[in-house]
């Protein structure tokens, strides 16, 4: 089985700390990627054969400045090329300015049954601070809309750690969260990627990186909110009501196959890892000519490929299962793993239980540390 990912390159405008690839939208360049998409991904319908995918996750970018037109045709480039069945997850990404009724039943046509939304807060100073363009009503408008719409699963995104942002904030956008009751939640401590704006201003001085006690405080509490309310932490960012957890994100952690179509994304078949352009014009001139759109590839060897195996497990509650690991890259590299663990579980950030290997509660909050001391 497979993942399906593909790439919408287009924002109405760009999160200033957001690293990720995307281009300013129009009705022209979005149908001439539509038409290099197609191309795309009848290449590799005819190299792979029949593609049966697991799960389906169109991210960006926002997936949602496309109008209901292309909606459509991208849903018919999925249904002509890969095997979707109805129990496979499909997931579109949502940024609350740019939804509307007919648009969220255009996803639903075409067989979206997930909505991951982009609220990151429901205070609009965080707002504000983050540079989003919508408000706390426009994210609660855009939740209703998605149920009225027929979505049986919505994930919700909120961000941690502003700099400015306060724990009664923070709190009052896990309440207001918690009365919505989405069936996903991913919540993230504020990232400063490489080559967004917030990047920028901080190499200049003019920008304050979050505050680590507060950032872990707001963590802790979010955690405490959520298992309360009766959701379920299952990696360490994401949370799920009972059987809501994210199957394409799951198939990632479990270093699962993927397929990543559109510029700058990638994908993982067959033991080699590649990935796309990321510049969207090239992307569909290469396309239109019948040049590959992948710009480099590698085949992660065993050593890197423990080590990934290692790092994307312990993300997640279930952990690390040692005597697979044991058996897929030999007594060895097993033996240094545990001889690397013996500090760790000493300090109390590991703990091992019936064969797993898992972060502790005070693992979670230092996951860097741990993780880097274990791949080292």
């Amino acid at each position: 089985m497979l993942s399906l990912y593909i790439h919408i390159p287009y924002c109405v405008k760009k999160c200033p700390y957001c690293g990720f690839y995307s281009t300013r939208y129009t009705p022209k360049s979005a149908d001439e990627f539509l038409a290099a998409l197609r191309s795309e991904a009848a290449a590799y319908q005819n190299e792979f054969g029949e593609l049966i995918l697991q799960s389906v996750y169109i991210g960006g970018g926002t997936p949602t400045v496309l109008s209901p037109g292309q909606i459509e045709r991208l849903g018919d480039i999925i249904a002509e090329q890969f095997s979707v069945s109805e129990s496979s997850e499909f997931t579109v990404e949502a940024n609350p300015n740019t939804v509307s009724e007919q648009k969220l039943l255009a996803w639903r046509k075409i067989g979206a049954n997930r909505l991951s939304l982009g609220v990151q807060s429901f205070s609009d100073d965080v707002l504000g601070l983050l540079g989003r363009l919508h408000t706390a009503g426009q994210a609660a408008a855009a939740f209703h809309l998605a149920r009225y719409a027929g979505f049986p699963a919505i994930g919700l995104d909120l961000i941690y750690g502003v700099p400015g942002q306060t724990m009664q904030q923070w709190k009052a956008t896990l309440e207001t969260t918690i009365l919505h009751r989405p069936e996903h939640l991913s919540v993230y401590s504020l990232s400063i990627d490489d080559g967004s704006l917030f990047k920028r201003e901080l190499e200049a001085g003019r920008f304050t990186a979050p505050e680590d006690d507060m950032a872990a405080d707001m963590y802790e509490s979010a955690a405490a909110m959520l298992v309360g309310a009766g959701y379920r932490r299952y990696e360490i960012s994401n949370f799920a009501l009972p059987g809501f957890e994210c199957r394409h994100n799951l198939n990632y952690w479990e270093r699962g196959e993927y397929l990543g179509l559109g510029p700058a994304a990638w994908s993982f078949v067959r033991g080699r890892r590649y990935y796309n352009i990321a510049d969207s014009a090239e992307y569909s001139r290469r396309m239109a000519a019948g040049v590959s759109a992948v710009e480099g590839s590698e085949v992660p060897g065993q050593e890197q490929a423990s080590r990934e195996t290692l790092m994307l497990s312990l993300r997640t509650m279930r952990g690390l299962d040692l005597d697979r690991y044991r058996r897929e890259y030999g007594p060895r590299t097993a033996g240094r793993l545990e001889a690397a663990m013996v500090p760790l579980q000493a300090a109390g950030l590991l703990q091992v239980h019936d064969g797993r290997v898992t972060l502790s509660e005070r693992g979670i909050l230092l996951s860097n540390e741990a993780l880097s001391r274990l791949s080292a």
